[in-house]
């Protein structure tokens, strides 16, 4: 007979310790996003591109694709990161891993990528 550990607990030993580390992944994911600036929604993106400040998403993606040697772009979403624009890029690179690549909004060029 399967019994958790520790037995007090019961199986709410398991439900406990899934929503802690839900909570902290949680945490964690918002303190990154704050320090990396706030992005902007589907409309904002085209309403910048529009304005004419920002290269179209299709440039950044492909910079960014070029930079992580091939492979698929996951996600792809403008922030705003000090005064400027800056793409944020994860790409599924074709060994599995994913690599994140920042591009400047308004000139297409890689920034970082790792």
């Amino acid at each position: 007979m399967f019994r958790p550990w520790p037995p007090y607990f019961g199986a709410m030993w398991g439900a406990r310790t899934i929503f802690a580390a839900s909570v902290l992944v949680a945490g964690l994911a918002s303190s990154e996003t704050a320090a990396q600036g706030t992005c902007l929604s589907p409309e904002e993106t085209r309403t910048a591109v529009a304005q004419g400040g920002v290269v179209a998403p299709p440039r950044a993606v492909s910079a960014a694709r070029d930079a992580a040697s091939g492979g698929e772009v996951v996600r792809a979403e403008l922030c705003r990161q000090g005064g400027s624009y800056v793409y944020r890029i994860s790409v599924l690179r074709r060994d599995g891993r994913v690599a994140r690549i920042v591009v400047d909004g308004g000139s297409g060029r890689v920034l970082e990528g790792r």
